[in-house]
């Protein structure tokens, strides 16, 4: 038996293909994503992330006449384990708003691309605002988003700051109800919309939904989104949004009242409680027993606070406090917001830095110090997939958030 071998149809040779030359930037980042998609398997398709709720706390007002780093100390057996605590104060309290939101004083934003905040990418300079105009566009570019994705009566009505006791003098500013956010912070030693036929079989507009939304950009880059948030504003230049102490006890005490200095600890409630209370975070760093009072300078963010303005899906990435410094945070008025925490034991702490190191491992042959970046924003799914236990709190206007030593 014999073959005609001349007449035989013959198989091309395969070859490897080619898109085209790469470069060993883009040839490191398929690598990279190549392995992500290796660690990361277990993504649910609708997103849904089951994340435990931190501690919160109800201090009394004997309590809250107190010494906050007593009441912090006498938590923290609890507290610690989450890493993060929510403090409510008792009722009554309603601080003024000290921040003039009609200056025409600027303060820098920075650019965020949620997109790309699981890849560790620096954060752009975005425009200068004052508080007004920043608010102006931080609810439209929020209404923007509810109107394409949520149920909604379609008015614009003032979100209600009087009930959580707050109402600052927002006058002359375009209102809907969707507020951004104010807070100021230091270190220390489901709005339900009205159902609307047109918007029938679209989402509840909920913090669970936005939620989910801000992952779903985060994890998967499904859709490019662009936020700018307003982050360490200088309290001096700009408020803390807190009232000045007229006893010195702040470090930046513009005038002493002599005659006030002796007088006994002010009621809470009362005008002067909200000067001179050490729960007003001018003066918690002063307060006794606070290690930072031997420091007779300002430092912003140590013992000065910073103030932030933040907005829908705005990000104060993953990170803990330089030399591992309790921190406290304080939303004066406009949207819930959202933390994550991970509690600062050495197990945990480390955990979350494995993560972040296997997860990007050739951005941090480039970036050893990443983390203190502070630009990275990994989804606690994968913290988990790695072991790290995280617990989440939802902030309202009014309350306050502490960290603890190492906790992110």
């Amino acid at each position: 038996m014999s073959f005609d071998r001349g007449k035989r149809r013959r198989r091309k040779p395969t070859h490897a293909f080619y898109a085209g030359p790469h470069s060993n930037e883009e040839e490191r980042l398929l690598q990279q994503a190549i392995k992500n998609s290796r660690l990361d398997r277990h993504r649910p398709n609708d997103g849904w992330l089951l994340v435990p709720y931190g501690p919160v706390f109800y201090p009394t007002v004997e309590e809250f006449e107190g010494n906050p780093l007593h009441y912090i100390d006498k938590i923290r057996p609890i507290a610690e384990k989450y890493g993060i605590a929510k403090i409510v104060p008792p009722s009554g309290w309603n601080p003024p708003f000290c921040v003039d939101m009609h200056s025409n004083k600027k303060f820098q934003t920075k650019e965020q691309h949620l997109h790309r905040l699981q890849e560790g990418v620096s954060f752009g300079d975005g425009e200068d605002y004052n508080p007004a105009e920043y608010i102006k566009v931080a609810r439209e570019k929020a209404m923007e988003w509810r109107d394409m994705y949520y149920q909604h009566s379609g008015s614009n009505t003032q979100v209600d700051l009087e009930s959580k006791g707050l109402n600052p003098d927002i006058s002359g500013i375009p209102a809907n109800n969707l507020a951004p956010s104010a807070e100021a912070r230091t270190d220390s030693g489901k709005s339900s919309p009205s159902e609307d036929d047109s918007n029938s079989g679209r989402k509840e507009y909920s913090i669970d939904n936005l939620e989910k939304d801000y992952w779903n950009i985060v994890e998967t880059q499904s859709q490019s989104v662009i936020v700018e948030y307003g982050n360490d504003v200088d309290a001096q230049a700009f408020g803390s949004g807190f009232p000045s102490s007229e006893r010195g006890r702040c470090i930046e005490s513009a005038t002493i009242d002599v005659d006030k200095v002796d007088l006994p600890e002010p009621k809470f409630g009362t005008d002067d409680f909200y000067k001179e209370t050490w729960w007003n975070l001018n003066n918690i760093p002063c307060a006794p027993d606070s290690i930072l009072r031997h420091i007779k300078v300002g430092i912003n963010g140590i013992n000065v606070p910073w103030m932030y303005y933040g907005s829908l899906f705005s990000t104060f990435c993953w990170h803990n406090e330089d030399n591992y410094l309790y921190s406290i945070n304080y939303h004066h008025w406009g949207a819930p917001k959202q933390w994550y925490g991970v509690p600062g034991n050495k197990k945990d702490a480390e955990g979350l830095e494995k993560v972040f190191k296997n997860y990007l491992s050739m951005k941090m042959r480039d970036v050893p110090d990443l983390l203190h970046h502070i630009t990275t924003m990994f989804s606690p799914r994968l913290l988990q997939q790695g072991g790290v236990p995280v617990y989440k709190i939802v902030q309202n206007p009014g309350e306050f958030v502490v960290t603890f030593p190492r906790a992110f």
